[in-house]
């Protein structure tokens, strides 16, 4: 959608316009996700703040990006499906496990298969699951309390996937090139 601006560091509104700049200092560019939720600093902070939680929950950064990544191609978020692929490039992760989560086939590992079958079913599901699909997440070796932690995970991808959707953002350059493996993410 053209409706909404594309703010910079210099445009946004009062109290975004130091945020987009915090996030500038850390990537060395505005991811074009920020740049269109700075028009509301409540919205940009909301984004980061669950970010930074869901960055500090017990789940490995593979496992983080294969919850991101999941409910991102759950979505048809073609943004995030990129900005994903190149977090878990930085995450070490092999090339077999990103291409089958992003297409939402099996995974070679068993307990990060069941992650992301758990996440997929909860976003299927809307959160509706059975008992037994939670069993089967606890039995993979995961925790109780990360059921929760991927619900974080979910909750957070939904928002930015939805973002991107009403503004029609495309992945940055920066990030395409991170995913495809010609700059080091």
């Amino acid at each position: 959608m053209s409706l909404f601006t594309q703010h910079t560091d210099q445009t946004a509104p009062p109290g975004a316009a130091e945020v987009l700049a915090k996030v500038k200092a850390k990537y060395g560019f505005i991811p074009n996700l920020a740049s269109y939720v700075a028009e509301t600093p409540l919205a940009l902070d909301a984004v980061l703040n669950l970010s930074g939680a869901f960055d500090k929950t017990t789940l490995t950064p593979q496992e983080q990006q294969i919850v991101l990544l999941t409910v991102s191609a759950l979505n048809g978020c073609s943004y995030c499906k990129t900005v994903h692929t190149a977090m878990g490039r930085m995450a070490k992760m092999d090339a077999e496990i990103l291409q089958a989560t992003i297409s939402l086939t099996p995974l070679p590992d068993r307990k990060l298969n069941a992650l992301r079958d758990f996440t997929r079913k909860l976003v299927e599901e809307k959160g509706w699951l059975q008992e037994s699909d939670v069993q089967a997440f606890l039995a993979a070796g995961y925790t109780k309390a990360q059921v929760f932690e991927v619900v974080m995970g979910v909750a957070l991808k939904t928002m930015t996937n939805y973002c991107n959707h009403l503004a029609g953002a495309v992945p940055n350059p920066e990030f395409v090139e991170m995913a495809e493996g010609k700059i080091a993410a």
